[in-house]
């Protein structure tokens, strides 16, 4: 069997062991999954594709040893709004506080829900991605012109963003990027944009492992990111002096997807020191 086919088959095993879940919170539809055991919980934030089926082999490597809540991103307004309906989720799921494990553009959300809701978390892993940094020009007006592009513009220039990413994980990943980008819509696409512009524009906030929150942080970075360059990767490590840090070879941007087990022994490791 080779590696797409063996893909394949352990997506559709995920999709048949997993039912999305729904959550009406202030107007947004929550679909989120939830499955795995034991007494500890993961909220597993995923890139800006916003599909948490994109992190299957992650989703079950970790359900064996804790309760894995992955959801997908509605397309909100704000960081604040996002946080307090992830709470919304974690309180649908009778989950106090959990490990917040946020990749790429789900790195940004979990420095945005950590600041808004310090007392829901455990730990923080912060995987390849980097920390909030002074706006450059215009953003807000930036986000305003590309509201007004049509759709499939703004898909393409997502492609053309994120797809160098998988330019090495195979025909499988490709497929699945396609597919998950085709599905995003011009809202879905605006709300990344305006959320990461918000969280950028908290540079010079009290970094919340400070006075707030002193929980163990984990950043996973790789020497030969494309989208996080070595200048954003220090500027996370100043952020959290007191993070362990585990930096990948080879991987580029897809660390989880190019080596999902040792990324996923990294992660159990952490969590269970945590």
């Amino acid at each position: 069997m080779s590696l797409g086919e063996r893909l394949d088959q352990q997506l559709a095993e995920f999709r048949a062991s997993h039912r999305v879940r729904r959550l009406l919170y202030r107007g947004a539809e929550w679909r989120y999954y939830c499955g795995g055991s034991g007494g500890e919980a993961v909220l597993f934030l995923t890139g800006a594709l916003g599909a948490a089926e994109f992190a299957f082999q992650q989703i079950a490597l970790l359900e064996p040893h804790y309760r894995v809540i992955a959801p997908d991103y509605p397309p909100v307004g704000t960081l604040g709004a996002l946080a307090d309906g992830l709470v919304a989720v974690l309180d649908a799921e009778d989950v106090e506080r959990a490990h917040v494990v946020g990749g790429s553009f789900g790195g940004v959300v979990a420095q945005g829900f950590v600041r808004r809701a310090p007392s829901r978390v455990v730990s923080l892993v912060l995987s390849h991605t980097g920390a909030p940094d002074a706006p450059r020009g215009r953003t807000a007006a930036v986000v305003g012109i590309l509201s007004l592009l049509p759709t499939p513009l703004l898909r393409a220039a997502l492609r053309r963003r994120l797809g160098r990413t998988l330019a090495s994980a195979g025909p499988f990943w490709r497929r699945r990027f396609d597919e998950a980008v085709g599905a995003l819509s011009k809202a879905d696409i605006v709300s990344r944009i305006r959320l990461a512009t918000e969280l950028r524009g908290q540079v010079g906030a009290a970094a919340p492992d400070s006075a707030h929150w002193a929980g163990p942080v984990l950043i996973i970075e790789a020497e030969d990111d494309p989208l996080v360059r070595p200048g954003a990767q220090a500027a996370l490590r100043a952020l959290y002096p007191r993070a362990e840090i585990h930096r990948f070879h080879g991987t580029g941007h897809a660390a989880a997807i190019l080596r999902p087990d040792e990324f996923a022994a990294v992660l159990l490791r952490f969590l269970a020191a945590a």
